[in-house]
């Protein structure tokens, strides 16, 4: 008795072969089930974060930060508005009034932190503006950095001290670097914000620093009436030594304290602290002299590849990718020189977001060869010491070439990226919609390529979790959660090779077993397709059904894939295993195809299958061929 098994799920989808071509353990085609090495699940759902907005819209920025305490904050931009969310009250809240304004409503925005002696800071940019500075301890403040004359708007980025900037309106193929952080601090002391009265304990009062330029912001406050002394935790509050307690917003200046006893009456309550200008040798300074000197903000020409979409560092280099020709640019260790070559003449990406850095190599949706699209990275190569790029999309070696999955069909210059754990994915989309309608899901250890139809505009991960801004509404989702897309089915499939079943010629198969882990509401159809046929529905597994072991819960993770369940996850995933036989009366045929649906909601899985009791016939060809 033969039997052919699926156990081992190696390859997810990979469609520039025909179906009859593929290994057994490859998907032929596939929508919302991941490849998980030792089975296939359907795809988690996704849930709504914070308060829901309704109307049509577009998430055009979403970043999130992270406090020198741990705690993670999340901005969002959409129309005019920049906002972030507070986990205690689950809902996002605006900062300022339309501060992106008329010129930035609706475009993309940038996000850079900066962490410095100076406080955990935030920038936010574009190439319309505006040009941001948020401290993190009081993210519902901004102080305003645009200044024409010492910087521009622009994408962002921040490393090695300095910022980075590129795609300004007028100047969509130059490099421009801002001095590295000089940390040119002003120290204030004594300065008084209030009197005591003998009863009186707490004060409060505005700074006066602020009134000599907006973009300033502070640090380090000591308050003091020469009794008890408050000092600055950088997270905007202020501990008493005696058990005082107080306020400090870095960006306003507003300063609040109040003392475990009431000081003396004619006392002077002081301030000593420090203010720092970014626009003055700081990071948001880009000028520089003539002759330049070091560390000095400056200007690299890249005018040969299209628009600078992006800025990447690998190894002691930087990596621009233009939208058809990368650039490296490398930095002398004293800023004094550098080198600044055309990399690959044929490789670039269309969109800002469409490259993701990590530590392993660059990922990158290069469409810089039309017919040829594909995902690739930059990675060090071992034998020959150097970067080069590397096939991703077709990546698997079958026959002497390399296949994988066809990415022709897709438009990638709305393209965002995101490095989550042990994948890379891009939201891209089909040629028919004008937003991302589908992510592509690379796991970085099994080298497989799987789909889902999430809708994205940008990425970003919160605790753990990713979550993701929606191209068509003004709402954040966090996905990979739950079983439902907003209440309804994860409309999905999954096609296997067009498989001789290791004999080429007529045959019989008995039935199939088929194993895995199901919820109790959820179901599975099976189709077959015999002889490039229409596929035939030939059983399906219910959840309820006698063939589930319903006495003995199976482990699967928890409800939100990630480190911690945020927004209102849940506390596990109840499944159950099973074994189901369905009978093959299908006649004689040369090739089979399976295909699998999820009906319901709830997680399913496929762990083997098995074509039992397979008898051969003969080795003539199908009769409809004869």
């Amino acid at each position: 008795m033969k039997i052919q098994t699926i156990k081992n799920w190696l390859y997810g989808i990979i469609n520039t072969l025909e179906a009859r071509s593929l290994p057994l353990e490859a998907a032929s085609d596939s929508l919302n089930w991941l490849t998980m090495g030792d089975h296939i699940e359907l795809r988690r759902g996704y849930y709504i974060l914070g308060n829901e907005i309704s109307g049509s819209g577009k998430i055009t920025g979403l970043y999130v930060a992270k406090r020198r305490d741990g705690t993670e904050i999340i901005f969002r931009t959409r129309g005019k508005k920049l906002e972030y969310y507070d986990s205690d009250s689950d809902s996002w809240v605006e900062i300022g009034t339309d501060v992106l304004g008329d010129d930035a409503d609706g475009v993309d925005i940038a996000f850079a932190e900066y962490h410095s002696l100076a406080g955990d800071q935030l920038f936010v940019n574009s190439p319309k503006g505006p040009f941001l500075k948020i401290m993190l301890a009081n993210p519902g403040d901004y102080a305003n950095q645009y200044n024409s004359s010492k910087n521009y708007k622009g994408y962002i980025l921040i490393k090695q001290n300095r910022m980075f900037l590129w795609g300004r309106v007028k100047d969509k193929t130059g490099l421009y670097l801002s001095h590295i952080d000089q940390q040119n601090y002003t120290t204030v002391n004594d300065e008084v914000i209030g009197t005591g009265d003998g009863t009186k304990k707490t004060f409060s009062d505005t700074l006066s620093f602020k009134a000599g330029g907006s973009a300033r912001t502070c640090f380090g406050i000591t308050v003091t009436d020469g009794v008890e002394t408050f000092t600055d935790n950088y997270d905007g509050t202020l501990t008493g030594n005696k058990g005082g307690t107080g306020t400090i917003n870095y960006t306003t200046g507003a300063i609040s304290v109040t003392f475990n006893s009431a000081p003396a009456s004619g006392v002077n309550i002081t301030v000593d602290y420090q203010w720092e200008d970014s626009t003055d040798k700081g990071i948001a300074d880009f000028t520089y002299s003539s002759p330049r000197v070091a560390s000095e903000g400056a200007i690299f020409r890249q005018d040969d590849g299209g628009d600078l979409n992006y800025v990447a560092t690998y190894g002691e280099s930087e990596y621009y990718f233009h939208l058809n020709k990368s650039w490296v640019l490398t930095l002398t260790s004293d800023d004094t020189n550098a080198t600044n070559l055309i990399y690959r003449e044929k490789s670039g990406i269309p969109n800002w977001r469409a490259a993701v850095a990590t530590e392993s190599g660059v990922y990158y949706l290069d469409s810089s060869t039309e017919k040829d699209a594909q995902l690739k990275a930059l990675m060090y190569q071992p034998i020959s010491g150097n970067v080069l790029p590397v096939p991703i999309s077709k990546g698997h070696k079958w026959k002497n070439t390399l296949q994988g999955i066809d990415l022709s069909d897709y438009e990638f210059d709305q393209a965002a990226g995101v490095e989550w754990g042990d994948y890379i994915l891009f939201a891209i989309r089909t040629s028919d919609s004008p937003v991302n309608n589908r992510v592509l899901i690379y796991n970085k250890k099994r080298k497989t390529i799987d789909m889902a139809d999430y809708y994205v505009s940008c990425f970003a991960i919160y605790g753990g979790t990713l979550i993701a801004g929606d191209p068509l509404r003004n709402n954040v989702y966090t996905l990979f959660s739950g079983f439902d897309d907003d209440d309804s089915v994860i409309v999905n499939k999954w096609e296997s090779a067009d498989s001789d079943l290791g004999f080429d010629g007529m045959k019989k198969v008995k039935k199939l077993v088929i194993q895995g882990a199901i919820a109790k509401d959820q179901s599975l159809k099976v189709y077959a397709s015999i002889d490039n046929g229409s596929y035939v529905e030939v059983g399906e597994i219910n959840g309820s059904g006698d063939y589930v072991d319903k006495g003995q819960k199976v482990s699967v993770g928890s409800i939100t894939i990630g480190s911690k369940e945020v927004g209102g996850g849940g506390t596990g995933v109840e499944a159950y295993n099973y074994e189901h036989e369905i009978p093959l009366g299908l006649g004689k045929f040369n090739r089979i195809k399976l295909k699998f649906v999820a009906q319901n909601i709830g997680y399913i899985d496929i762990s083997t299958v098995k074509f039992y009791d397979i008898r051969l016939k003969s080795q003539r060809i199908a009769t409809k061929y004869q």
